[in-house]
């Protein structure tokens, strides 16, 4: 006797056969749906991680109150801060080194003294976190004389609370393409179920339950999720491939962005798993309709 699932499956697929285009709308469908979420999750992991390189590559300044020991900030510093590169920057040295970079427009600068600008302390922290500079940024606040320190904090807090509200939106743009996406499939897959409805009927009078008449609809609308997924992987691999060394010449980030960081593994089986569960839905859904009808 033949393994039920395999017979089930071997039905699902006959039936996708004889009817390609409900097939193929139904895998379109589901298509479409998770490219725009794995998408969507690959910008917030790419951008995460651009987050996370820029706030590594901050250097950290503890601007010094007038009068305050510079020499000794710089000790305390190094207490706070150990195994931190700590340079104590005067104010003439900040002055000159403005002057420099501004170049042919120094001149802007002519008539400044030291005294417009405060002494200093330059605090390098390379491969740092944003949360880990946070921390040492408001570590190095306590230093004697300090009385700001400035870490790049103004935009990259306003970057990370992008990315947080992004993420938010994201789960509920989830939430929405997977119920819309399951009425779409589980209406596509009743023109199927409506096709072989004399069928199904006849299964009832003899007797089938409405788990064996059931199981190769939703057979088939799993497998509809997860070619229409793999499917959209896939596509995300290539546009990856295509994008991304675009995107290097663009923004310098130490590392540069990998499929690790924009689609690591964990997300792709999500994304795999949600088409088969989006497209298992969808059949149940339709197929429920229909077996209500016959109780009926």
């Amino acid at each position: 006797m033949t393994f039920r699932p395999v017979y089930f499956t071997r039905r699902a697929l006959a039936a996708m056969a004889r009817g390609p285009y409900v097939a193929l709308v139904g895998t379109a469908t589901i298509f479409v749906a998770v490219f725009a979420t794995g998408l969507l999750a690959a910008a917030l992991g790419g951008a995460e991680r651009v987050l996370q390189g820029w706030a590594g590559e901050v250097q950290i300044s503890v601007y010094l109150a007038p009068g305050a020991d510079l020499e000794a900030a710089a000790r305390a510093a190094r207490a706070v801060a150990p195994g931190r590169e700590v340079e104590a920057v005067p104010a003439a040295t900040a002055l000159r080194r403005l002057a420099e970079a501004l170049g042919e427009e120094a001149r802007v600068l002519e008539g400044v003294g030291p005294a417009a600008l405060p002494d200093a302390l330059e605090v390098r922290a390379p491969g740092i976190s944003l949360a880990g500079a946070r921390e040492l940024a408001a570590r190095l606040g306590s230093v004697p004389g300090a009385a700001e320190v400035d870490y790049g904090n103004a935009w990259l807090e306003k970057l990370e609370g992008f990315v947080a509200r992004a993420k938010v939106a994201a789960l509920v743009l989830f939430a929405a393409l997977a119920v819309a996406t399951a009425v779409l499939v589980s209406n596509t897959l009743r023109l199927a179920v409506f096709a072989r409805r004399e069928e199904i009927e006849i299964m009832k009078l003899v007797g089938a339950t409405d788990g064996f008449v059931s199981a190769p609809f939703l057979i088939e609308g799993i497998l509809q999720g997860l070619l229409g997924a793999a499917l959209a992987v896939l596509a995300l691999l290539a546009l990856h491939g295509i994008l991304v060394p675009r995107l290097q010449a663009a923004v310098a980030l130490a590392g540069g962005l990998t499929l690790a960081d924009t689609l690591p593994p964990p997300l792709v089986l999500a994304l795999v798993a949600g088409g088969g569960a989006v497209g298992l839905l969808g059949s149940a859904l339709s197929v429920a309709r229909t077996l209500r009808r016959f109780q009926g």
